[in-house]
């Protein structure tokens, strides 16, 4: 058995990392940073056509934008109270769910698709499959250890 300092300790760490949220101000940061990204990727794709950059540049443009949303997802509200928490909370959980749902049924669609216009289809899943492992990993490993910790005290 854990001594009941150390479950306390790792308690707090993971509340460190769980609870942190940039200032209000940083949401409307975000929503610039994503509609100059996405005007950028789009102007890119337009412009840099055939250009050795181009995929380099589509790529920091992709990237700035899913910063920005990530920016706005863990920005604080202007009011942060009990149930905007348990709202935040419900709307991770949900994004999890459907986004894993999305990468495990899309290649199977994806398949099906191809297949109407193809004679030799074949399926391809998402490359970025790794992310969701590393992903549902870590929250089954937060979970046991903060399940543990709690009910241990």
């Amino acid at each position: 058995m854990e001594p009941k300092a150390k479950q306390q300790g790792d308690i707090e760490k993971i509340d460190k990392y769980t609870s942190y949220q940039l200032p209000n101000r940083f949401k409307i940061i975000g929503l610039i940073l994503f509609i100059i990204s996405f005007i950028s990727v789009t102007l890119i794709s337009i412009y840099l056509e055939n250009n050795k950059y181009q995929d380099l540049f589509q790529r920091i443009g992709w990237t700035i934008a899913i910063l920005s949303l990530f920016m706005i997802a863990i920005s604080k509200e202007k009011v942060e109270d009990e149930l905007i928490g348990k709202i935040r909370t419900q709307s991770y959980n949900y994004a999890v769910i459907v986004t894993v749902l999305i990468y495990l049924i899309l290649p199977f669609i994806n398949f099906t698709i191809e297949s109407i216009s193809s004679s030799m289809p074949k399926i391809e899943g998402s490359k970025d499959v790794s992310i969701l492992a590393v992903l549902l990993m870590s929250q089954i490993f937060t979970f046991r250890k903060l399940k543990k910790a709690y009910n241990e005290e």
